[in-house]
Parts: C-alpha cells; sequence; structure tokens
C-alpha cells in the first residue's frame, strides 16, 4: 500500500506538461498509444548521403564502442529504446570502426549498416544545444548571485522499470523507467520545487548570475571560467523530477520581456529588475538540475551526455529514449539557416523537452558562445532514419 501511495504521487509530479527549449534529463513520459515503426530502406533514399560529412558521428560511434567495450555479447547495447539487440549485434560494426583511416567513414556504413525509415507519433523536429561558458566565483558576490548546487544527499531514485519486473504490474511497466524523490526518514516523498530547494552544507559549488545558472541548468551542462584558475565542468548529476516550463518564455509571454524570448534579453531585463524579481520569474519553472564538477582534461571534448559518453560537436543527438536506444545512429533530413541539414548523428543523450516521440531531437552543436548562437537559431522540421548493424533486428 505505502508503495501504491508513493508511486501515484510521483506520478502526478512527472505528468506536469514541458514546452520550448531543451534541459538536462529529467522524467520519461513516452507518448499514449504510440504507432512506431522502422522500415527498411537504401542509402540512395537518404537525402545527400553521398556529400555528408559523417566523420562527427563516426567519431562519436566509436567513442561509443570503446566505453562499453567491458559489456558481454549478450548484454544489451542499450538499456533504453525499443530496438537495438544486443552488443552482439553491434560487435561486427565496433571491430570494423578500429581500422577505419580518415575518409574512409562512408564506406564503412554502408558495409556495416543498414538504413530503416523512423515513423512515429509527436512532432518531427530538430533543434540544438550547446554547452556554456559562464563566468563564476567561487565566493558569493556582486554579479554572482546564484549558486551551483550538488546533488543534495537526501535526494534518491526509484527505480520503477524494477519494480514492474519484481511485481509484474503492467501499469509500472507503463510508467517512468524512474522517479526522483526525497528521503525523510524511512519515507520518500516528492523532491521540492524550485522555489522549495534550500542549501545544504558543502553543496554550492561556485555562484554565478542566476540567468548563467538557469542557462547551464537548461543545456544539462556547462564551463565554468574563474579569474583566477583554470576552467571546470558543471557536468548534470540530477533532476528534481518536474517537469519543465520555460521561465525564459513565461516571461516572454508575461509581457515583460521585449524583443523576444533570448537569453541575451532575459540576461539585460535581469540586470535591470534585479536577483528578487529574477528569482521570481524562475521560479515559474519548478524543475532544478544539480551539477556535479569534473576536471576538463580536454577542452575539445564535449560533456558526458545521459549515455555517459562524451558528446561530439554536430555529431551527437540528444533523442527520446522510450524509442530510440542511446548509441543509435541516425540520419536525418532538416533545414538550419534556410539550407538543408542533412548530418549521421549517435543519440548519446536525452532532455526534459526531447522526450516527445520518436522524431524530437536536439543536435549537440559544441561549446561556448559561438556553439550557443549557432544552436539557437536552429529549429525546424525534420525527417528521420536510423542505422542498424546488418541483419539487426529491428524490434
Amino acid at each position: 500500500m505505502r508503495l501504491a501511495v508513493l508511486i501515484a504521487a510521483m506520478l502526478s509530479v512527472t505528468a506536469c506538461a514541458s514546452t520550448g527549449e531543451r534541459q538536462g534529463p529529467g522524467p520519461e513520459q513516452p507518448p499514449a498509444g504510440a504507432e512506431f515503426s522502422l522500415t527498411a530502406a537504401d542509402f540512395s533514399d537518404l537525402p545527400n548521403w553521398a556529400s555528408a560529412d559523417l566523420s562527427p558521428a563516426f567519431i562519436a560511434f566509436r567513442r561509443t564502442c570503446e566505453a562499453r567495450a567491458f559489456r558481454g555479447p549478450n548484454d544489451s547495447w542499450s538499456n533504453y529504446g525499443r530496438y537495438g539487440g544486443t552488443m552482439a549485434t553491434w560487435s561486427a560494426a565496433c571491430a570494423a570502426s578500429r581500422t577505419v583511416a580518415p575518409g574512409g567513414e562512408r564506406a564503412f556504413f554502408e558495409s556495416q549498416f543498414s538504413p530503416f525509415f523512423v515513423r512515429g507519433p509527436g512532432e518531427a523536429r530538430l533543434t540544438a544545444y550547446y554547452e556554456p561558458a559562464i563566468q563564476a566565483s567561487r565566493i558569493q558576490a556582486p554579479g554572482f548571485t546564484e549558486p551551483l548546487l550538488r546533488k543534495p544527499n537526501d535526494m534518491v531514485s526509484i527505480d520503477l522499470a524494477g519494480f514492474a519486473e519484481a511485481l509484474d504490474n503492467d501499469t509500472l511497466r507503463g510508467a517512468p523507467r524512474a522517479l526522483t524523490g526525497q528521503l525523510r526518514g524511512s519515507s520518500v516523498v516528492p523532491y521540492p520545487k524550485r522555489d522549495a530547494i534550500t542549501q545544504q552544507p558543502g553543496q554550492v559549488i561556485a555562484w554565478a548570475h542566476p540567468v548563467d545558472v538557469y542557462n547551464l541548468q537548461i543545456q544539462g551542462s556547462g564551463r565554468l571560467v574563474f579569474g583566477d584558475s583554470a576552467p571546470v565542468r558543471a557536468q548534470y548529476a540530477a533532476q528534481n523530477g518536474y517537469g519543465w516550463n520555460s521561465a525564459l518564455g513565461a516571461l516572454s509571454r508575461s509581457g515583460e520581456l521585449q524583443g523576444g524570448a533570448t537569453w541575451a534579453n532575459f540576461r539585460a531585463w535581469s540586470d535591470q529588475r534585479g536577483t528578487d524579481a529574477t528569482r521570481t520569474a524562475l521560479n515559474a519553472d519548478p524543475s532544478y538540475v544539480f551539477f556535479e564538477e569534473r576536471t576538463i582534461a580536454d577542452p575539445s571534448i564535449g560533456p558526458e551526455g545521459a549515455a555517459g559518453i562524451a558528446l561530439q560537436p554536430q555529431g551527437s543527438l540528444a533523442v527520446d529514449p522510450s524509442f530510440h536506444p542511446y548509441g543509435a545512429v541516425i540520419y536525418v533530413d532538416g533545414q538550419y539557416d534556410g539550407a538543408a541539414f542533412n548530418r549521421l548523428l549517435v543519440a548519446l543523450d536525452t532532455g526534459g523537452a526531447i522526450r516527445r516521440g520518436p522524431l524530437r531531437g536536439d543536435v549537440f552543436w559544441g561549446s561556448g558562445l559561438e556553439a550557443g548562437q549557432a544552436a539557437e537559431r536552429m529549429n525546424a522540421p525534420a525527417r528521420w532514419w536510423t542505422l542498424l548493424p546488418r541483419g539487426a533486428p529491428i524490434s
């Protein structure tokens, strides 16, 4: 009975709608009555396949193989998604990837994979995200008034998929795979919303501008730039379990934000109105992301995505993992700045606004201001194909 009450309470939290920009991993919300299918295709069906740059995706794919080399042949390629098979399904392609020289990427993919056209519910759309680099301080100071917080000690995750199998319960199988809660004594309750979260001792990583911190929470990770020491990475660690509602969008709809819902306009509004007004605006979003601090050994390598693998600029994609497995190789036919955007990408991440079906994706654009300005311009419909190793099952 206590388990049923807990699940009912927490499921009511995950039912919150989320719209707008991407956010770090949030609760899974697969569409009801999804009609998802993969239909066999040819490489000639993929628009501009012969001229598309495949090298970023190849780097991401080989990196994925290396990260999973310890798994056994009967282990799943991914614990998510509706296709993909086992490690044995991908072993030949992973082995072949180790000997591919620059320029041989297209021949590699054509010899090892077969394309399948993706159909399914929800909006078919591509957007983009990036890793911001923000000014930060180790102490609270003027201009640095909002903390970046580590994952709290009282946060727990409930593996509903495990309970579904243990209890042989179909209702739980239709629920989100995992739920986030707060431990109170011997009970677990939904974690507090943004406006009720309080700092715990030793939880602050650094301080930054409130809008910059919120941007990091939306993007999922970022680089912290200090005046007297080397930059570090604020890597996504956890989320409080609430559906995401864009504070930037809410402020724009209220008429408060002039000139459109951009980060630059939000920053200017915040500087004019002050810290208290900014925090009130941010509280329109109940979702809250926590971070962990990481050193940056190689500045050219992106942050880890939800798959635990470093993201490759314009070679990695955030997807809805209730449809696509992490490690899926996906070709998209979309638009960017009025021109065709045909790109091979590896599914290594997800986001609160991306879990809306098999045709909704977010391209990782890279790190820094220039990548952010480019990512902000990407928002267009797209068609999808997934590439599976030859002979792989499609379910």
